[in-house]
């Protein structure tokens, strides 16, 4: 009874809304049913990604457009680790991960320099990849590091992309290097553009002698070409 009285004053005086459309939900519900109908109807199972500068396969969950895109920079940006739990789990449901990660595989989180952590809260790379490890079976290990603060890849035009990065990864330190080495290592993000981040983070990860190196984002902007 008490309770219930609670969650009407909440309602009344406390409204929470959806934080993709603003509608009003019950309290602590971050998507309303309308735009998690949607955004589950956007994640599927891994597609090979093949406009990107990686050397290695690139797979994604989604196209980054429409509310997906959305979804993301308001997880990012507001910051939003509610809305972030809730599209890991969307994507353990509809992404069909085993079909791409194997029970000895290892998903490693591209990961974020320590300022922007703190500002944020959480890696979102690293929160998705240890749900989606779950999901499979499999290992997760924050095995990468960021060295050095960089600009934000999306401020950075193609020229400057590359050199943006250089130097800023390396790998952990106090790793077992044999629990790596000959082993599938599968980096994950949460949006994939031209690749340079995971390029670079691939070429982090070699001291670690892996047998393999992908990548699985759960969104990717593909680039538009002419009809």
């Amino acid at each position: 009874m008490l309770k219930s009285i609670l969650k009407r004053f909440v309602a009344v005086f406390l409204p929470f809304r959806c934080h993709a459309c603003s509608e009003v939900t019950d309290f602590g519900v971050v998507l309303c049913d309308s735009c998690l109908t949607k955004l589950s109807a956007l994640i599927g199972p891994p597609q090979l990604v093949e406009d990107v500068v990686c050397s290695f396969p690139v797979y994604t969950l989604s196209s980054y457009d429409s509310l997906m895109s959305d979804i993301i920079r308001i997880v990012k940006y507001r910051p939003s680790l509610k809305l972030l739990i809730l599209l890991a789990e969307q994507c353990q449901k509809r992404g069909r991960l085993k079909t791409l990660v194997g029970v000895d595989d290892i998903l490693i989180p591209v990961p974020m320099h320590s300022d922007r952590l703190l500002r944020r809260g959480f890696n979102q790379a690293e929160l998705l990849a240890e749900k989606f490890a779950f999901a499979a079976g499999c290992k997760f290990s924050p095995a990468l590091e960021r060295i050095r603060a960089t600009r934000p890849q999306a401020d950075c035009d193609e020229n400057d992309r590359q050199n943006n990065l250089e130097g800023a990864f390396a790998v952990g330190h106090g790793l077992i290097l044999e629990m790596f080495a000959g082993r599938h290592l599968i980096l994950v993000d949460d949006v994939v553009t031209t690749g340079s981040t995971l390029q670079k983070c691939c070429e982090a990860l070699q001291p670690l002698r892996p047998a393999k190196v992908s990548a699985l984002a759960v969104s990717h902007s593909f680039r538009r070409t002419a009809p």
